[in-house]
């Protein structure tokens, strides 16, 4: 499994290489889309760092916290050589961003917050608090049903 951190710094990387720009939100999502489609596809999570339903929809804190935005690492930055490694995410990562980097930022979060989905299920279940985790169960079967 991979830190959250460098999973979202990868997927920064990727999409940079391609010309395209992801702000903090969209790579939020995008990631939670990974997550999700993994965890459907192969009955576990590919990070350790489970997703946490916040005000906005799902979040990883750690990369909101630790993810530098202003300086996009190159894709042969060294810190990518384990990751890289990883076919299935790599084409992953190429695969969502083909299908949804081109939405914005406003329509993947609202995608996110679809009612009965797992954030809405989380949040509506956990008395007002925020940062509370989406269980994995939620999210498999969400995106079992869902065509990445």
């Amino acid at each position: 499994r991979f830190d959250s951190v460098i999973c979202a710094e990868y997927l920064l990387a990727i999409a940079y290489s391609r010309s395209i720009v992801l702000n903090i939100t969209k790579v939020q999502k995008l990631l939670y889309l990974a997550y999700g489609a993994y965890l459907a596809e192969y009955d576990k999570s590919f990070i350790t760092e489970q997703p946490k339903a916040w005000p906005y929809g799902p979040v990883f804190p750690r990369t909101r916290k630790h993810v530098n935005f202003d300086n996009v690492l190159s894709l042969d930055n060294p810190k990518f050589d384990k990751i890289k490694k990883n076919e299935e995410i790599t084409l992953l990562f190429n695969k969502i961003i083909d299908n949804y980097s081109n939405f914005t930022a406003s329509q993947l979060s609202e995608w996110s917050h679809e009612k009965d989905g797992p954030w809405d299920k989380t949040v509506k279940n956990s008395n007002g608090n925020w940062n509370v985790p989406i269980d994995d169960e939620l999210i498999k079967k969400y995106f079992l049903n869902l065509k990445i």
